[in-house]
Parts: C-alpha cells; structure tokens; sequence
C-alpha cells in the first residue's frame, strides 16, 4: 500500500512539474505572439507607404526655427520628423534639398511655399532664397501664401512666382530691413538699489552696455551698421530680382511708407497690394479655389493634391553604393562635429551647445582610427570661458593623434565661436556669417544695498581676512572687485593670444581688430580671422582633398536629449540674465515666463541682438 501511495504521489508530482513547464511553454509562446504583434502594428504605423509625387503639388510649410543639427529626444517610439516637429527644428540641409529637387522635378505641378512660421538667420535665409530663385528659375511655378511677413521671411517668399496675402490679415507685409533695438537698465537697477558690477575687456564689446548705460555707444552704432549695410543690400538686390522691380524700389518702400499707406487709406494689405509687394489678395477660401481651378483636386472640399515637405525629402535616396565603395568609405571618415547654440558646461539641449556632450563627440571620433578628420560646424554666439576652453583641449588631443581639425562657420560664429576654432589648421566662413567678438566680459550683480534697503544684514566670523573680503553676501569689496576685472583682462589676453597663434599674427595686429567687435564674413577673410569663403560643403571637400581621399563617408553624431533636460533647456536664455539672476536668488519660478514665440529661439547673440520686424 505504501508503495503504491509513493508511486501516486511521484506521478503525481510528475504531472505537477509538467504541467508548470507545459504553461510557461505556453506563456512565452503567449508573450512573443503578443510581442510580435505590438512590433508590427507599431512599425506599420511608422513605416510610410511609398509616396507618389506626380502630378502632386509639393506643400511646403514649414513651423520652427532653421538650424544645422536638430536635436531629438530621447524616448521610445518618437518619430522624429524634419518639417513642422515637435520640437521645432528644421535642418537646413534636408530644407534646401527638398527646394532643390523639388525645382528639377518634373512630376510635380507646382510649389505651395508659407514660410509665416519659419525662423531663420540671415545665412540660412539667403540660402533659402538662393534655392528657391533656382527652382522659379527652372521653370517650377512656385505660390506663396502669407498671412504677414518681415524683413526675412518676405526675403524668402519674394522669390516665388507669385505672392497671395490673407486680405483678412492684420500683419500684411512690411519688408524694413534690419534694426537693432536694444533695452537699456542702468537707471533701473539704481532704482531697484542692485549694484551691476561689470567688467569688460574690449571698446567694442556692447554685449553689457544693457547694465552700464541708458542709451546704445557710438561704438555699438558703428559696428552694427558696418555689418549689417552690405547684408541688407544682398536683402534688398534678391527681393527686388525676385519681384522684378527696379533697383532701390525696397529702400524707396522702406522710407516712405507711411505716404504710400496713406495714398491707400492705411490699408497695409492694399498697400502691399498697390506697389506690388504682392499680386493677390484673397481669403484662405478663395486661396483654395484658386489652387483648386489652377491644379485641380479628386475631392473639391480640400485643395489639391499634395505631399509635404517630409514625405518628399523621404523619396529623396542616396546615389546607391556599391559594397567594395560603402567599405572603402567606412574606413575613410570625416566627423562632422557640431557646435550649435549658447556654449555652456553640461549636455548639449535646445539652444546650448554643451560641452561635455561636444567633447564626449570629439573623443568618440579620436577613439575610431577610421575618422581620419574633423570638420567642426560652428553656429554659435559664444557662452562659457570654461566650456570653450574644454572644446578646444578635447580637439587639441584629437589633433596631437596626427589628425586635422578644419572649421566651418555658419550664420554665426562670435565670441566664444571663435575661441572653439582657435586649434583648426583651416577656418571657412560665409560671406554673410556674423563673427568676430573677440573680447570678454563678466557681470556680477551685487544685491547687498537691495537687502539693507529692505532691512537684511549678513554678519559672522571667519578664519581668514580673504573670508571676510570674498564672501559677495557683505557686499562687493575692493579686492574682490579688482580681482574680478584683472580675471577678465587675463582672459581676454588668453583670447587674443591663442587667436595670434592660430592666425600666425603678432599679438598687438590681432588686438586692432579684436576689442570685441563684431565682422562680416567677408570683412574677417580680409582680416585674416578666416581662411576662405564658402559652405560646409566646401569645408568638407577641402578636407578630403587636404587628406587626398577618392572615397569617403562624411557624417555627424546624433544629440540626444533626455525629457527632463528638454524641459529645463526651454527656459535657457529666455529670460534677461537680471531677471534670472532674480528669480534664482527668490524662487525657481523662471517657467512661468516662458513665450511660445520665443521658446524656439535657437541662439541668443549677447553682442549683436537686433529686431527686424518680425
């Protein structure tokens, strides 16, 4: 009887055993169907049918600010899109390739361009235009829709066939030209009993005057009209080409418009109309019926047929490369290192060019003995001492490995975007890039007179005099104080130096054309601060000519940014550093602040802030 129990129960724990593996059998079995599953729908969700472009009119409305490398966040099943994303970002290159195309495409009807929502530097936009021009000049009918316009964005839209304004718009189009508008505070921080300590090494380093002065210097004056005169004069030449008026008519538009308002009862839509700024005025409804007569439409409540800007760029293939070419490029590498946005310590985030993920880049590309050179892509208006100065060791070891460093400036490259370039064994700018601003400065506000206004005191002991003397809670001292100017006459030194030795010059020839001054592209190739005038592109091919290359890969890495960083960067450089200053010193309240116009901003150029109406 016992025998048989034992035999039962052995059997018994057999089956139990069985049953346990036969069910987590069909559990994963389970799991990976359900796994599969998720994994298709999710990849047809993403995977784009095949896009068909004839007879299509290709719609380009791009929303967000032009810049060289988007930044992506990153999070799990995000797709990152080129034109209108969620985060704004619209890559230049991708932009231009799709104008490009597009204006060679004989499949496609026409081009529907609204670039209202399109923010761009004068490089960019000038390119845009360039690519734009091209297209209308292959014949490619090209129709421009805006609600209003400034300066830049009707600089874009004027090279289209045909420019359509919203007669119900309140913004029209006031094409003015560039000004630079600044705020001045020093009577407000006497007010407000706070002491702006500010050093700055260089005459023409305006960057501060905000702090220092009421009114904007001659100094200021002088140095932004040098640079921005010929600019405009490339503005006002391409507009009145595109528009086929006679030479002066924008300058003519620009000084006398308030007459030319009047003759047209104020009505700026008629107005722009009546001199020909435009050629149609018409409600977003009589626009779709035009665009309806005009291209036609399989149903008549929409407009016609279409694809958009980023499902055109993703017809858009790469020549095919054979496998024995793709190999020979994968060992000959060129690391495209971007440096875009407010150089600062940390990670690189919207509007910031971190350093630490900048450097993590460079080291990457010394690490892989198939990089065989560095094209470092400067869109930057400066930042950090510190953070420029770990770039540039970063790219010195690079260097010391027995590889070379060319820099490629784009719309701009000021200050602290030119102590980066400072290692580079070659440096190209465009004619129109904004650079220059050798100088330095330092703010230090002082807010002790503010807290014994309002009856705050510090008081203590401490082990040293130096305690006492540096500690800003007592107020600024005289040994602080001169210690903070000698720090930024040093550091301006060091600027102008590591500048002399790169361009092969002597120290005091640098220094009369440093001083913190700002200069165009063209100007700084006759200075000798750059070596040559021309693109990325052109950098790129004299790097593979430097390195006598026949087959090469040209690439750039991904940045990446966690959401919590995302959301900490939108706050950068939107506020006016005293405000910051203040909102850190009470509270952490600085999001409450935010605009959405100006969330998007790329990069704030501390020297050369302007308005031109837009």
């Amino acid at each position: 009887m016992k025998k048989i129990k034992n035999m039962i129960s052995f059997v018994d724990n057999v089956l139990v055993k069985f049953r346990r593996v036969f069910i987590n059998i069909l559990t994963v079995l389970f799991l990976m169907l359900i796994t599969l599953s998720f994994f298709y729908v999710m990849g047809s969700l993403f995977e784009s049918d095949k896009v068909e472009t004839e007879d299509q009119v290709l719609y380009l409305e791009p929303n967000g600010v032009i810049l060289d490398k988007a930044i992506t966040r990153n999070e799990p099943f995000e797709e990152f899109e080129i034109f209108g994303n969620s985060t704004n970002q619209i890559e230049l290159e991708s932009f231009l390739k799709v104008i490009k195309n597009a204006g060679a495409d004989d499949d496609l009807k026409a081009i529907y361009v609204n670039v209202d929502d399109l923010s761009a530097y004068y490089t960019s936009a000038l390119k845009i235009a360039d690519a734009l021009y091209e297209a209308r000049e292959n014949g490619k009918e090209i129709i421009a829709f805006t609600s209003g316009l400034g300066t830049t964005g009707y600089l874009m839209a004027s090279q289209a066939t045909e420019i359509i304004l919203e007669k119900d718009s309140y913004e029209s189009v006031l094409p003015f030209g560039f000004s630079r508008v600044r705020q001045y505070q020093k009577d407000f921080f006497e007010n407000i009993k706070v002491d702006m300590n500010v050093y700055a090494a260089g005459d023409f380093k305006s960057g501060p005057e905000g702090y220092t002065r009421n009114d904007m210097s001659e100094t200021d004056k002088l140095a932004w009209l040098e640079f921005v005169t010929p600019v405009w004069e490339k503005y006002k030449s391409k507009m009145e080409a595109g528009r086929g008026f006679e030479s002066g008519k924008i300058q003519y538009v620009g000084d006398n418009y308030h007459l030319l308002s009047a003759e047209n009862g104020g009505n700026d839509n008629e107005t722009a109309l009546a001199i020909g700024l435009v050629d149609k005025l018409m409600s977003k409804q009589e626009l779709r019926n035009y665009m309806i007569e005009k291209y036609g439409s399989k149903e008549e409540y929409e407009r016609p047929e279409g694809i958009s800007g980023r499902e055109y760029l993703s017809t858009l293939k790469d020549r095919h490369v054979s496998n024995k070419k793709k190999r020979v490029q994968e060992k000959n590498k060129i690391a495209i290192i971007h440096v875009e946005g407010e150089i600062v310590t940390g990670n690189i985030g919207f509007n910031t060019a971190g350093s630490g993920d900048i450097v993590k880049n460079i080291n990457k590309a010394r690490d892989d003995e198939n990089v065989k050179g560095i094209v470092l892509r400067v869109n930057s208006p400066g930042g950090d001492v510190y953070a420029s100065s770990m770039i540039t060791n970063a790219l010195e070891e690079f260097q010391s490995t027995g590889r070379p460093v060319i820099t490629s400036m784009g719309d701009i490259a000021a200050s602290g975007g030119v102590w980066v370039t400072t290692t580079s064994e070659e440096i190209w700018a465009e004619e129109t890039t904004l650079t220059g601003s050798i100088g330095v400065y330092s703010i230090i506000p002082d807010f002790s007179p503010l807290e014994n206004w309002v009856g705050m005191s510090y008081d203590g002991v401490s082990m040293t005099k130096a305690g006492d003397v540096y500690d800003l809670r007592r107020g600024m001292s005289e040994e602080l104080n001169n210690q903070f100017r000698e720090n930024t006459e040093n550091i301006y030194k060091d600027f102008v130096t590591k500048v002399a030795n790169n361009r092969d010059m002597d120290f005091s020839e640098v220094l009369k054309f440093a001083g913190g001054r700002i200069w165009r592209g063209d100007t700084a190739f006759e200075l000798g601060l750059v070596d040559k005038l021309g693109s990325l592109e052109d950098a790129i091919d004299s790097m593979v000519t430097k390195l006598e290359l026949e087959e090469y890969k040209a690439f750039s890495y991904n940045n990446e940014i966690e959401f919590e960083d995302y959301l900490n960067s939108l706050t950068k450089d939107i506020l006016p550093v005293q405000i910051q200053g203040l909102l850190n010193k009470i509270s952490g309240l600085n999001r409450m602040f935010l605009s959405e116009r100006e969330r998007f901003v790329v990069a704030y150029c501390f020297d050369c802030g302007f308005r031109n109406f837009e």
